[in-house]
């Protein structure tokens, strides 16, 4: 209620709260501050107001002409940009993760657009191919696809995060067997990338596949790329394939795996 006194039976609630945040390991309650940089505004103010809404956190929704000059302050910064990746923004977004922080990356932040940047893709450690998507060049798809939950036992895919019926799927990490994994499918306003590649070899640890059938050739792709962490100097760098429209965030069990994504920290010995 507005007006309210503040008493000291409140103040030992929130020290209380604030005190079990951070023995998980998240963000300390009312505490949370993002950045979202972004040139499609009707998705991010979706994903703005769950993270608002569910996790309580104070995000700042800019265009990357309006870049803050220090990143430092924010406990994540979220990347949703889907033609040119500025200069200043490649190097102000690798300096901060180097230095730290926490940058997440959605969706599109990994197109073919952004080979042209100097230093981007060797940052994320990956590659985009020309050719034809089923001799290996990469591709995009609109159209519906399934997110794989390849490591259940991790913060970011397990905490409060509604999955479906599992799947048939058998992770392209060769050779290796199939088996039946927890899935979100997407809706047919969605998108999904084939054939991203890795280029740091193990450097990874991989969340989450995905499974798209192409119905022009009549071929299923499995490919463990739907969603990874990278350790990055002393930061750390989280990706989402999801997020091409906004019924992709509308999506609770995606919303909240960004969320715990921005609530995450990561473990310099493994990434939990």
């Amino acid at each position: 209620m507005i007006g309210r006194l503040f008493k000291p039976r409140d103040a030992a609630l929130l020290m209380m709260v604030v005190g079990i945040d951070l023995a998980l390991g998240l963000a300390p309650a009312r505490l949370t501050e993002v950045l979202i940089i972004q040139d499609e505004l009707p998705q991010m103010k979706v994903l703005a107001d769950f993270l608002r809404e569910q996790g309580d956190a104070a995000v700042t929704i800019v265009e990357q002409t309006a870049l803050p000059k220090d990143l430092s302050g924010y406990r994540a910064v979220i990347v949703f940009v889907h033609r040119n990746l500025a200069e200043a923004t490649e190097k102000a977004i690798i300096d901060y993760t180097q230095e730290g922080g926490k940058l997440i990356c959605l969706h599109h932040s990994i197109s073919r657009v952004k080979a042209a940047n100097k230093f981007y893709f060797d940052f994320l450690g990956i590659r985009l191919d020309q050719g034809p998507m089923d001799a290996g060049g990469y591709a995009y798809k609109a159209s519906s696809w399934s997110l794989v939950n390849l490591h259940p036992r991790h913060y970011i895919t397990s905490f409060q995060v509604d999955w479906g019926e599992p799947v048939l799927y058998t992770p392209s990490d060769y050779p290796s067997a199939e088996g039946a994994y927890p899935s979100i499918t997407l809706k047919s306003d969605s998108e999904v990338f084939i054939n991203h590649k890795f280029t740091d070899g193990r450097e990874k640890t991989v969340l989450c596949g995905l499974v798209y059938h192409d119905q022009g050739t009549n071929r299923t792709y499995m490919q463990d790329r739907g969603a990874w962490i990278k350790r990055q100097g002393r930061g750390t760098i989280v990706y989402f394939m999801p997020g091409h429209a906004a019924s992709d965030y509308q999506d609770n069990g995606i919303a909240r795996m960004i969320l715990n994504a921005v609530k995450w920290t990561a473990d310099p010995a493994d990434s939990r």
